[in-house]
């Protein structure tokens, strides 16, 4: 069934959640001296490991389009360009416990990851709540930002074998403008968290649903990796 949404509430109001659930939490070592050095201790604090470089979608596993998908790779926090729905309710570690990977083809088709590593299962359970909310309310948020416009949303299903997994799809038409369809996948590991985009021109009914559900299960694959 879609849904078209008209509440007037902002992704603002969910912000405060979202920084609560994605504070990370660091261990301290104490390294002990040996019996040729001092015998003071020191504490080291160390970062949270590294997002590696497979937890990220080949551009073989987006869904495929006559130009092909290019990518430069991954990079540190979040995408330079906020992801369309979640923005700022995504964590941007500067520990390396966030990353993202940006794809995009030679005319209008684009996409997005970002992987978080919370560190802890009860934080990734919040965020992903709060990631739920932002994007069913998304399309009613969109509107109350752009008065004259239309947008609708759709929810396409769960992911089997994920802690949370689900997939929205978000319709928007400026007035006076063309209009673009975007498909989200919202999925948790454990500790792990990772939201994958897929966006171009056109309406819900035109969006390639199963292509991104597969999409979606490559990812939630390579997060168990």
């Amino acid at each position: 069934m879609r849904h078209t949404r008209f509440s007037g509430r902002g992704l603002a109001l969910t912000i405060g959640a979202a920084v609560g659930a994605c504070a990370l939490a660091s261990t301290t070592l104490a390294s002990t001296a040996t019996a040729d050095e001092a015998s003071a201790t020191t504490d080291e604090v160390v970062a949270a490991a590294a997002i590696p470089d497979t937890a990220f979608v080949s551009t073989d596993e987006l869904p495929p389009h006559d130009w092909g998908w290019y990518t430069a790779g991954p990079g540190e926090g979040r995408p330079e360009v906020p992801v369309f729905c979640f923005g700022a309710l995504l964590p941007d570690a500067e520990d390396g416990s966030t990353a993202h990977q940006e794809y995009w083809t030679e005319l209008d088709a684009t996409a997005s990851q970002v992987v978080v590593d919370l560190g802890d299962e009860s934080e990734a359970a919040l965020l992903v709540e709060v990631l739920h909310e932002a994007g069913t309310d998304c399309a009613s948020d969109w509107l109350w930002q752009n008065p004259g416009g239309t947008a609708s949303w759709d929810e396409f299903g769960e992911l089997e074998n994920a802690d949370y997994g689900r997939i929205f799809g978000v319709w928007t038409a400026p007035e006076e403008a063309g209009h673009d369809v975007n498909l989200f996948a919202v999925i948790r590991d454990g500790s792990k968290v990772t939201v994958v985009r897929w966006g171009q021109m056109g309406t819900l009914s035109q969006a390639p649903v199963a292509e991104f559900t597969e999409t979606a299960e490559a990812a939630l694959e390579r997060l168990n990796g």
